[in-house]
């Protein structure tokens, strides 16, 4: 693997270990607002990557790219999954500097904004390591989206035992 493709991958997973320590644990708050900007900060680093060292810089290669990848896993020829990875990639970001700027605002958001975001995130997220992943990224998407599920769960199970 050269260093570009390297640098692609690598960049991705850092990323979603980001994503993912993001929600966990939820008694150090104070520092997932930390690595929730980190994370989009490395995909935005990842999305670069993609671009220069993979599509040269050319919509058109990651649209192609994109529907041969689509076509191989699910017969269907279609790259416009292209367009869900710059919404994603603008979401987070916008969501981050959100956070930075405004977080009262951002804390006291609509759960609707809240779960329609991370809805989405996690279905990319899961299509990016678990569906689309070569072996070790869907083994690693496995295990993030394991201990999501846990945190989620943990933090449920407390805010009952609180009431």
């Amino acid at each position: 693997m050269d260093t570009g493709m390297f640098l692609t991958r690598a960049t991705a997973m850092v990323a979603f270990v980001l994503y993912v320590l993001a929600f966990v644990p939820r008694f150090k708050r104070p520092w997932s607002r930390v690595r929730w900007s980190a994370g989009a900060v490395v995909f935005l680093a990842h999305v670069i990557c993609a671009f220069h060292f993979v599509h040269h810089w050319s919509h058109a290669d990651a649209y192609a790219s994109t529907a041969k990848q689509t076509y191989e896993l699910a017969g269907l020829d279609w790259g416009g999954g292209v367009y869900f990875n710059y919404v994603f990639t603008a979401l987070w970001v916008v969501d981050a500097v959100w956070w930075w700027v405004s977080p009262v605002s951002h804390e006291k958001r609509h759960r609707l904004i809240l779960y329609a975001l991370h809805g989405f995130m996690a279905f990319m997220w899961f299509n990016g390591t678990v569906v689309f992943g070569r072996e070790a990224t869907r083994w690693v998407g496995v295990a993030g989206f394991a201990v999501v599920g846990m945190s989620l769960l943990a933090s449920r199970i407390s805010k009952r035992s609180i009431s």
